[in-house]
């Protein structure tokens, strides 16, 4: 297989030369990736009263939540849609206990819907998500901005290591090839089939979980390859945070000779909502039009202006949604707005994805996000992969310290006790908590095909 290389570094629209001439532009819908914020929310006002029509009789779910509080949607803008109530991953898989198999919140007919995807079912019996014709378009739509904001362009061939099923990041490979870009897929995990592929040089960007692009870099130096001859130039990261944080940033990109960029969804919302361009300032919301994002005070559920340095959960109402319609939908993602402007032209606000909701802990008072620990960590290489988690007891979100920490390690590498003494005074120095930190080989560390949890309860 032919390929040419993205040059390392080269920030397509400051590109000149034979990368600039390929017509491989770095923005797929520019009218509204380049709209200030009065047009794009005149687009989604427009896109919302098209999808509110008629939305009351034909979701049972909405229609019961609205009208105990009072809302009638069909009279709503979005500039009052913080009036309405929030749904959460609870609710919509409560409705489905009630209403299987797909709950009270389906809004289609049996016929129309084309494709179901499940959840994984890690809390519980997995959860349903239906889509029609239109729905799969919409997500394929919001993926090829992502992906395109991510940085791959049409002479680019894509390692996807996200499986095509049962999973919602199967559509990614959709939105990959929508993109224009080759697309070499592998299942989860598969280390010997990216090793294999990798050495036969069939791709030059790669796309995977932080965790999996630092197992193959504790793989290849185990087995004397070295990375960077591989010709991989740029390493996508999703599925889990990590791959914006400082520290593993730089240990993949000196690993591997590479640029690496973030991309983030949302099962239920769009598994493609977020990507990072090659500004590296954080990842562009792409849905312009599609879905309408809401930031929101953790603590009181009051909106917050989205603008640099605030801090809040993402919530969101799907402008373009006909099988499972979603208002006003709390991700559970806590993220920090990085800006609203960008050297690329975007407009779409850039953020950072601090920890999700559920992977917060309180200790002694203070605030710990797992994903800070992990970027502390990762600062301890070679002695260590990068890869980290908290393990604690019990279902509180107060834990008393020390709390554990286990650091996967190279297999045959003991790192000296003054190792873990280090990464846990600096853990105290910059997150004032108490921590124990042990280390576990990558052997037993557990599988980094996919998701690793940054919190484990015991």
């Amino acid at each position: 297989m032919s390929r040419v290389n993205s040059p390392v570094g080269v920030k397509p629209w400051e590109a000149n030369g034979d990368l600039a001439t390929r017509g491989n532009d770095w923005m797929l819908d520019r009218p509204i990736e380049t709209a200030d914020h009065a047009e794009v929310a005149s687009i989604a006002q427009k896109a919302w009263e098209r999808q509110r029509v008629g939305l009351m009789e034909r979701s049972p779910f909405l229609a019961k939540r609205m009208s105990d509080a009072g809302i009638d949607l069909s009279r709503l803008d979005l500039r009052n849609l913080h009036n309405a109530p929030f749904c959460s991953k609870t609710d919509l898989r409560d409705a489905q206990e009630s209403h299987p198999p797909f709950g009270d919140h389906l809004a289609v007919s049996a016929e129309d819907i084309k494709l179901v995807y499940q959840t994984s079912g890690t809390s519980g019996k997995p959860c349903l998500l239906a889509l029609t014709k239109r729905d799969m378009e919409t997500w394929w739509s919001i993926g090829t901005r992502t992906y395109r904001a991510a940085g791959i362009l049409p002479h680019n061939t894509v390692l996807v290591s996200f499986g095509a099923g049962p999973f919602v990041a199967g559509h990614t490979h959709g939105s990959i090839d929508r993109n224009g870009a080759g697309r070499v897929p592998v299942p989860p995990g598969d280390t010997e089939r990216v090793v294999a592929a990798a050495e036969a040089g069939l791709f030059d960007t790669m796309l995977g979980t932080p965790s999996f692009a630092l197992h193959l870099a504790s793989t290849f130096a185990s087995r004397g390859i070295e990375p960077r001859d591989l010709g991989i130039t740029h390493v996508i990261t999703g599925g889990e945070p990590g791959g914006g944080l400082p520290a593993v940033r730089t240990r993949i990109e000196e690993a591997f000779g590479c640029d690496v960029t973030e991309a983030m969804g949302l099962g239920d919302v769009s598994p493609s909502l977020f990507g990072e361009c090659m500004a590296k300032g954080g990842m562009h919301f792409c849905g312009q039009g599609l879905v309408w994002p809401e930031l929101i005070d953790l603590d009181k559920g009051s909106p917050i202006e989205i603008e640099a340095g605030a801090v809040g959960e993402l919530v969101y109402t799907a402008l373009e949604r006909e099988a499972m319609p979603l208002v006003r939908f709390r991700s559970g993602d806590i993220v920090e707005i990085q800006g609203t402007t960008c050297e690329c032209g975007r407009t779409g606000f850039r953020m950072r994805c601090v920890a999700r909701v559920d992977d917060m802990i309180i200790v002694r008072g203070v605030n710990v996000y797992p994903s800070a620990v992990v970027d502390i960590v990762a600062e301890f290489k070679p002695h260590v992969t990068g890869r980290a988690r908290l393990v604690v007891t019990g279902e509180s979100v107060a834990i008393d310290p020390p709390v554990l920490v286990e650091v996967e390690v190279p297999s045959g590498n003991s790192p000296p006790e003054a190792v873990a003494e280090a990464i846990a005074k600096t853990i105290r120095e910059r997150l004032i908590f108490r921590a124990r930190v042990v280390f576990i080989t990558d052997g037993d560390f557990g599988d980094a095909g996919y998701k690793t949890k940054l919190l484990i309860r015991k």
